[in-house]
């Protein structure tokens, strides 16, 4: 599966979200046609230096029309217990949207039109 398309989520204030979010991602059976998620650095290294910790979590999608299955899979998330209340931000290029896990279905179809928007060519 070739990917494309990169979500990055982050908390509100745009700290590292839960490391359960990672795991509930590559644990969802919805996901893996969808995309895969992995952490990624906000920065590259300088020379002879390490680099920062890994702080974003990016998803690459497999493509524009998987955009309403990936936030519907986070959404889950967020409605799950373990979930920071505030819910998580995602961006895509310049678009940015929140997910709080409340979301209804139409809803989670008008945020992917947004993040879709970030790039009309998809």
């Amino acid at each position: 599966m070739e990917y494309g398309t990169q979500l990055l989520v982050t908390m509100h204030d745009l700290g590292k979200v839960p490391n359960g979010l990672l795991v509930f991602l590559s644990r969802d059976p919805d996901m893996r046609d969808v995309g895969h998620a992995h952490w990624e650095s906000t920065q590259e290294p300088k020379a002879d230096e390490l680099g920062n910790g890994l702080d974003i979590l990016a998803i690459a999608l497999s493509g524009a029309i998987a955009l309403p299955s990936a936030i519907e899979v986070i959404r889950r998330w967020c409605s799950s217990p373990t979930a920071p209340t505030e819910g998580v931000v995602i961006r895509l290029g310049s678009q940015t949207i929140s997910v709080t896990g409340t979301e209804d279905p139409a809803t989670i179809r008008h945020l992917a039109e947004v993040l879709k928007a970030a790039y009309p060519e998809q």
